[in-house]
């Protein structure tokens, strides 16, 4: 049977229309503040959008394909270059109309080198934060010899793919330094500069955290970042998924990218416990492979790669 979940409709149009469906005893619906409703499958469409969170190991990278358009949103570590290449392959990418790199560190921006060679690359945007990494000079260089045109985003942008998936930037704002931060660490400051951004088709929305920290979740409680679906921060970690964050975004699912038996030990207890309480379903890369999220703006899917 078809699980579905719909907006609220106000009282006196909800009871009219059980009124007039009292008859319909085989359809079983629940009522969520999300805009799409989950359903058990989607057949595969030009219109529909198709979200892959990718199995990378301890690292994230999300594939987005519409309408013959493909973006990727980070691009996992060194050490899964061959696999992530292959992924792409085994999903008809040939080649990438944009990449979004969430911040400079390996476990994200890890899979670029390999992509230089394998794919051309029509578009790369990241926050703009400099790390003093061979890794990060080696990504400029190519940008600047393959002539790949490069925008940093801030908050406020807006990016668009196939006209109709809409990603907007809620963070950063401000780049968070020592001299404006306290009690960080210098990889946490990085991990806080993550791009946060928002996707939305149709009724449909996700949104992506990079690995931010609750340093910039309790400011992103401002913003609309209510969503169907959460990329969790930072692979699971404790230092994300605060209990006002997940209940501001009241997800009815999230994705956790993270490595078998990895040594952080991701995802931490309080985030799944977090995650419980809110009553999220949960999805790991490290249980459950490739994720892939299905949606034509109105109802969305999620498949597993394995259980």
């Amino acid at each position: 049977m078809k699980k579905r979940r719909f907006l609220l409709f106000p009282l006196t149009l909800l009871l009219t229309l059980m009124l007039i469906l009292a008859g319909c005893a085989n359809s079983v619906t629940s009522m969520a503040s999300s805009g799409a409703s989950a359903v058990q499958s989607l057949t595969d469409s030009d219109k529909d959008l198709k979200i892959s969170v990718l199995n990378v190991g301890q690292a994230d990278a999300t594939l987005i394909q519409y309408k013959g358009k493909n973006m990727l949103i980070d691009t996992g570590d060194v050490d899964s270059r061959d696999s992530l290449v292959q992924q792409l392959k085994a999903r008809n990418v040939k080649e990438l109309d944009a990449v979004l790199i969430t911040h400079p560190h390996g476990d994200h921006m890890g899979g670029m080198a390999a992509l230089f060679k394998a794919f051309p690359i029509k578009q790369i945007y990241d926050n703009g934060q400099v790390a003093n990494t061979v890794m990060y000079r080696n990504y400029l260089k190519n940008i600047k010899a393959k002539q790949i045109p490069y925008k940093v985003l801030k908050k406020g942008d807006s990016l668009t793919l196939g006209d109709d998936v809409v990603f907007t930037v809620l963070s950063p704002g401000t780049i968070f330094t020592k001299d404006n931060t306290t009690g960080v660490s210098e990889s946490g400051l990085t991990n806080d500069n993550s791009i946060v951004c928002k996707m939305t088709y149709g009724k449909f929305s996700m949104l992506f955290t990079g690995d931010a920290q609750k340093e910039v979740e309790d400011h992103l409680l401002k913003e609309d970042i209510k969503a169907d679906i959460l990329k969790v921060g930072h692979h699971g970690s404790k230092t994300s998924s605060s209990d006002a964050f997940i209940k501001a975004v009241a997800p009815q699912a999230a994705t956790i990218s993270c490595g078998v038996n990895n040594s952080y030990k991701f995802p931490h207890e309080p985030t799944l416990k977090t995650l419980q309480k809110y009553h999220v379903d949960v999805y790991r890369t490290d249980r459950n492979g490739v994720i892939t999220i299905k949606t034509d703006g109105s109802s969305y899917s999620i498949e597993k790669e394995h259980e």
